[in-house]
């Protein structure tokens, strides 16, 4: 007895290759990570903290210099899908190896500002140059308008999925991108 019926599906075909894409670039994110000793997700945390803007709902405290104050660890725990206990299972190590430190937020000095040491900001500049290769030879072959339509439709879908997961949770959801070439 059969149940549902396989049938070819543009739609199908679409998920399916961005679930291989998403395993492709975990794969390829692990291997520069662990030439730092990171996990690919404690170098995104590492990259938010450092105030990448192109993080989703990408919150910013910046001093009367301009230089990120810090990043709470809920707003990290927004950006990127998971609960405040799997963030606080990331950045422990990152505590323990001096990559990045924790202070007051002088708004509530019960929360945590999480900021980047000079080590943090090393590792960071030293992988700089590896992501941006492997982002370049990926995208070679596309026109910077192709790329932000990309950006755009992927941005929706992910405001949608989002959303969907919200319902659900009842978190806010932070998954808008800025259009870059």
């Amino acid at each position: 007895m059969v149940l549902f019926e396989l049938s070819e599906s543009t739609e199908e075909a679409l998920i399916l290759t961005l679930f291989d894409i998403a395993s492709h670039l975990a794969k390829n994110g692990e291997a520069m990570a662990a030439q730092k000793g990171l996990t690919s997700q404690q170098w995104l945390v590492l990259l938010q903290i450092a105030g990448d803007p192109n993080f989703p709902g990408a919150s910013r405290r910046n001093d009367r210099d301009g230089a990120v104050e810090g990043v709470l660890a809920s707003e990290i725990a927004a950006a990127r899908g998971v609960s405040r206990a799997n963030v606080s299972t990331m950045i422990t190590p990152l505590l323990r190896r001096k990559l990045i430190r924790q202070k007051d937020d002088p708004g509530d000095r019960r929360r945590k500002l999480l900021t980047l040491t000079p080590a943090g900001r090393k590792v960071i500049e030293q992988l700089e140059p590896l992501r941006r290769g492997a982002n370049q030879k990926l995208f070679e072959d596309l026109e910077t308008e192709a790329k932000k339509e990309l950006l755009s439709h992927l941005s929706r879908w992910l405001e949608k999925l989002s959303r969907g997961s919200n319902r659900r949770t009842g978190a806010k959801s932070t998954t808008q991108r800025g259009a870059r070439s």
